[in-house]
């Protein structure tokens, strides 16, 4: 059966997903990844697949179903599922839609059972979650970017902010009124839930400021070493960059994935980030920065892992030190297991398993390149979203917001990636890589 994977922000998810496609391959299982014309080639053909769903979209996901395919739910958020009640009620909308639930850890299983009726406790399973299988150490070298290292050097102080809400590139209240527009987001339209999410604004607030106040502070007091500012893919960059214009060693980089620069930074500092807990398990040094703190308007774990500092002078003493003691670092990794899954086996695998299982004596079918008009029709599409961004105002914010969740993704690139990770696991199968239109690609096994 053909597996599709659609994919919304291609710099945090692409290279887990590609990984993911070449156990699907081991399977004897196609793949097609990509952006939004995933969904569109599913939808229109009413044929079977195993789908791949991390938006909870019940419309979505009940088609697939009617047409005879499987749902898996692969969330790139799974980690806090039950940071708020609401949230965790908005994952049970799917009960009814979904053959298979795959979490991040054991912790998220027991969120879940909580609002899921008993007959579907054997549905949600802790995998654990494939982008996270890259963080092993001998993948270091697929992360690593020579143009980074270059410009950068091995030593760089990388700062990754997080501030979707405060920094965002659409603004809250315009950000707000899209998610609330959309079917599986409708909880961002509840008063109450609204509510917390202003909380948490107001609190994005107050560090933003603090973070533009320590990256000023530390470039002046390291000025041999680069500060590098990282946002967020949902962040505004310019409003960085504004602010960093006398500090000559202080950098805004948008590009690239989050572990490509953290694989060569010195340390990493994050206040209540994923790329904290990516940087742990990769073995950097890693602080966490909080000079403000609401429990309410921060995640329940993040802000736990790295050192912990509250001034911008006690951030340069950890810097000045040279590393994380290994005892604090062994006691939040023991933290995190229960929560990821990846400690114990691959995600990658283990879901691969289960989606051949699910196959079983099911057709599978392989989509066609959408010809001239159609490829001529995205392409339209596409280059009126670059010339929209260039519009001063929200209309161009928002288009550049999609831009950068979504780059353009060329077919070498796919290519060149798949074949790094086949370098580093030589027992993964070689595969067929076809570009079907924009940013849309088809992951086959290679025949023999």
């Amino acid at each position: 059966m053909l597996c599709a994977i659609p994919l919304e922000i291609a710099v945090r998810e692409l290279n887990g997903m590609l990984y993911q496609a070449l156990h699907l391959a081991a399977n004897d299982l196609p793949t097609l990844l990509g952006e939004r014309m995933v969904n569109e080639y599913v939808l229109s053909n009413k044929k079977p697949v195993t789908y791949f769903d991390s938006d909870q979209s019940t419309s979505i996901n009940e088609t697939i179903l009617n047409n005879g395919g499987v749902v898996f739910n692969v969330n790139p958020e799974g980690m806090h599922i039950a940071q708020e009640q609401q949230t965790l009620d908005n994952f049970s909308r799917i009960a009814p839609c979904v053959s298979l639930i795959c979490t991040w850890g054991e912790h998220q299983v027991k969120d879940l059972h909580s609002v899921f009726p008993q007959e579907m406790h054997d549905r949600i399973l802790a995998t654990g979650y494939p982008p996270f299988d890259l963080i092993q150490e001998k993948f270091r070298p697929f992360h690593e970017d020579a143009d980074i290292i270059e410009k950068h050097g091995r030593d760089y102080i990388l700062i990754n902010t997080s501030f979707a809400y405060a920094n965002n590139m659409m603004g809250f209240d315009r950000y707000m009124k899209m998610l609330s527009k959309m079917d599986e987001w409708q909880i961002y339209a509840d008063p109450e839930y609204l509510a917390i999410q202003k909380t948490i604004y107001d609190h994005q607030m107050l560090m933003l400021e603090a973070i533009v106040d320590l990256a000023q502070r530390l470039g002046e007091w390291f000025p041999k070493r680069h500060i590098v500012i990282r946002p967020h893919p949902g962040e505004d960059a310019n409003f960085y960059a504004d602010r960093m214009t006398d500090h000559h060693n202080v950098y805004v980089e948008s590009m690239g994935t989050a572990r490509e620069w953290i694989s060569s930074a010195g340390f990493v500092i994050h206040h209540d980030c994923t790329t904290g807990m990516e940087a742990l398990l990769m073995g950097c040094p890693v602080i966490q920065y909080r000079p403000y703190y609401d429990k309410q308007a921060m995640a329940p774990i993040m802000p736990s892992l790295g050192v912990k500092t509250t001034t911008p002078e006690e951030v340069a003493k950890v810097i000045h030190s040279g590393s994380m003691p290994d005892e604090i670092r062994q006691k939040q990794l023991n933290l995190l297991k229960p929560y990821l899954t990846n400690f114990s086996g691959s995600a990658a695998k283990t879901i691969a398993k289960l989606a051949a299982q699910y196959a079983q004596d099911k057709p599978t079918w392989l989509p066609k390149p959408l010809g001239l008009w159609g490829n001529i029709k995205c392409w339209r599409k596409y280059i009126s979203k670059l010339i929209r961004a260039h519009q001063p105002g929200r209309n161009g914010r928002k288009v550049r917001y999609a831009l950068n969740k979504f780059p353009r993704m060329s077919l070498n690139e796919v290519v060149s990636k798949l074949e790094k990770l086949r370098e580093i696991e030589p027992d993964l199968p070689e595969v067929d890589v076809q570009e079907l239109c924009l940013n849309t690609f088809l992951i086959t096994p290679r025949e023999n």
